[in-house]
């Protein structure tokens, strides 16, 4: 069951969706072009793009307390959370399965003989 604070994030992210549109898609276009800008030859990730705003949240509470910073710091961490998993969960298992298949080469032989 959610809570108070969960339900007036999930409030702010469909009011934002309404507004803006897809959150990862947003966040992948500014990537890209924050890419560009850069020189860099790959588009930064999107799950890093929402960190960065994160980081920019963060500063701004060193001035004075607003409370829309810390929802949106929130809602920038989670959707970076939401954004970046099924990545990473994909790294590991092609890991997993890149390790497997180089120890099975490696043991072909069998030294019991």
């Amino acid at each position: 069951m959610e809570n108070l604070q969960e339900h007036k994030l999930k409030k702010i992210r469909e009011l934002k969706q309404e507004e803006y549109g897809s959150f990862s898609d947003n966040m992948n276009s500014i990537g890209k072009m924050w890419s560009a800008l850069l020189g860099l030859k790959n588009p930064i990730p999107g799950w890093l793009v929402s960190l960065m705003y994160v980081a920019a949240k963060m500063i701004r509470t060193q001035k004075k307390f607003k409370e829309d910073t810390y929802l949106d710091a929130s809602n920038y961490l989670l959707q970076a959370q939401i954004m970046q998993q099924p990545t990473q969960e994909k790294w590991i298992d092609g890991y997993k399965r890149w390790k497997k298949k180089k120890l099975n080469k490696t043991n072909i032989y069998s030294y019991d003989s």
